[in-house]
């Protein structure tokens, strides 16, 4: 099952800033809810509490003026009285009611049923016509008296009411901070593994095209590119998929280039070569001096040519396939003697001063190509070296390696150049004066022998002017010795 993308990276991001803003705002809203709730129990609680206070204090001065104006109607007899103390009565009832609808607590709102019945039926008496001789004082004074300590009772239940409430809402504000409290903690790593979820989502794109432009800036292309996430990024991993294949194809094309023409350059210069030999061999007739010079021009020029016609061979064989290796036992001190030998013409040219410092040095491995990388990093020496330079070469045995090290005096290798110098057809900037251009193969070719050994060639750091490169080559065993010259 194919997994959504958005279209763009916008759209993602966007995706990740809700979705990591979502838990926040539910959280905001659950708080939000939660405190309008407390909110609206504490008003409820304020506002019953001074109900229950105000009616407490109300049912007093009711129960007050009732008395005395029951007590004066008692004693006078006048009918006036009586209708203010219907009045007051009328009063304390309404008071009464208010009183019961506030309250939740039964034992209170018993005292209460209570207080307004007892009244009512000291109404109804005292409503009678006949009430001097049905009601005594010292029965409405009993009567009150009792009254006012239900009074007494239920001010000190408000009170017990408003106790209660606030510790209700103590509990409840508790509570809702404790749940908070436990939601921001929950928030924490649900709001970090939403970030992280997403941040991978966003940046593994970014760093999968990062990687493909870095897999075709180094010319690997063995490696299909592939790019997942928003759909714009996809499209442009395609792109990048199109231009690995297009340059794969260049590749071929070079290497079938380069291999044509090395083929047929060969063939012409080897005519040249064997005619400039018969010439300095006089076979065709005796040569003065100056056409003997020419001819020793000819024949350093044609050796030249055929050493840059066989790098472009080597070079287009590498392309193809990883160098096969012929192993044998090589004594890599026998092998640097004879590559200096080939080298004593240009080194007398110079007229370098060659101080070897050769340990016993042997190993496993492919006499040819082995001489091919001595060749190549001494002819780079010997070209770039002044006049009267010192050229060191200094070979080391170690228990599992052999260390050659190659010196010279020249204008050395700029750092930013240290890891291109292995290139194919790479010139560095600075070139000796008066010398042929190479083809900038030699070093590349010298590597990938070196990898083909599973060595490794590195350029040092040198006191004062000159380069220094070093190459490190396995010792193998002779059980895996493969073939034999």
């Amino acid at each position: 099952m194919k997994l959504f993308h958005p279209r763009s990276t916008l759209t993602l991001i966007l995706y990740g800033f809700g979705v990591v803003s979502l838990p926040l705002f539910l959280a905001l809203a659950y708080a939000g809810l939660y405190v309008d709730r407390l909110s609206e129990q504490a008003q409820t609680a304020v506002y019953n509490a001074a109900q229950a206070i105000q009616g407490s204090r109300s049912l007093a001065e009711a129960l007050t003026a009732m008395e005395r104006a029951a007590r004066q109607y008692l004693l006078l007899g006048d009918r006036s009285l009586l209708k203010v103390y219907q009045q007051t009565h009328r009063e304390f009832q309404s008071i009464v009611n208010r009183l019961s609808d506030v309250t939740a607590a039964a034992p209170q709102r018993g005292h209460i049923r209570a207080i307004g019945e007892q009244e009512a039926e000291l109404f109804q008496r005292l409503s009678d016509h006949n009430v001097r001789q049905r009601v005594t004082q010292k029965e409405v004074v009993d009567i009150f008296i009792a009254l006012h300590k239900l009074a007494d009772q239920i001010s000190r239940g408000s009170n017990r009411q408003i106790d209660h409430e606030v510790h209700v809402m103590q509990q409840t504000a508790a509570m809702a901070q404790r749940v908070l409290f436990w939601l921001a903690i929950a928030l924490i790593p649900l709001t970090l593994i939403s970030t992280a979820i997403f941040t991978v989502l966003i940046s593994r794109p970014v760093r999968q095209v990062d990687n493909a432009i870095r897999q075709l800036g180094d010319g690997r292309f063995a490696t299909a590119i592939e790019v997942s996430g928003p759909q714009d990024l996809h499209a442009l991993g395609e792109r990048l998929e199109w231009l690995r294949r297009r340059l794969i194809e260049l590749e071929s094309e070079k290497t079938r280039f380069l291999r044509h023409v090395s083929h047929e350059l060969k063939t012409p210069l080897t005519t040249i070569r064997e005619s400039t030999a018969l010439l300095g061999e006089e076979i065709v007739g005796a040569l003065n001096s100056e056409q003997r010079e020419i001819t020793q021009i000819l024949h350093e020029s044609g050796r030249r040519l055929q050493t840059l016609i066989e790098d472009l061979l080597d070079f287009s064989r590498m392309q193809a396939h990883r160098p096969a290796l012929n192993l044998a036992r090589v004594d890599m001190n026998v092998l640097i003697e004879s590559v200096l030998q080939n080298h004593k013409a240009a080194v007398k040219a110079k007229s370098l001063q060659v101080r070897t410092k050769l340990a016993e040095c042997q190993l496993i491995g492919d006499r040819g190509k082995l001489q091919t990388v001595v060749d190549n990093l001494l002819s780079n020496a010997i070209k770039f070296s002044p006049s009267h330079g010192v050229l060191t070469i200094h070979t080391l045995q170690m228990e599992n390696a052999a260390v050659l090290d190659i010196t010279d005096q020249g204008p050395g290798i700029a750092v930013a150049e240290r890891d291109k110098i292995f290139e194919a057809f790479f010139q560095g900037a600075i070139q000796p004066k008066s010398y042929v251009k190479g083809s900038g193969l030699g070093l590349s070719i010298a590597r990938e022998y070196v990898l083909a050994h599973d060595g490794r060639i590195d350029v040092l750091e040198t006191q004062g002017r000159g380069a220094r490169m070093r190459v490190m080559l396995p010792r193998r065993a002779v059980p895996r010795l493969v073939a034999v010259n």
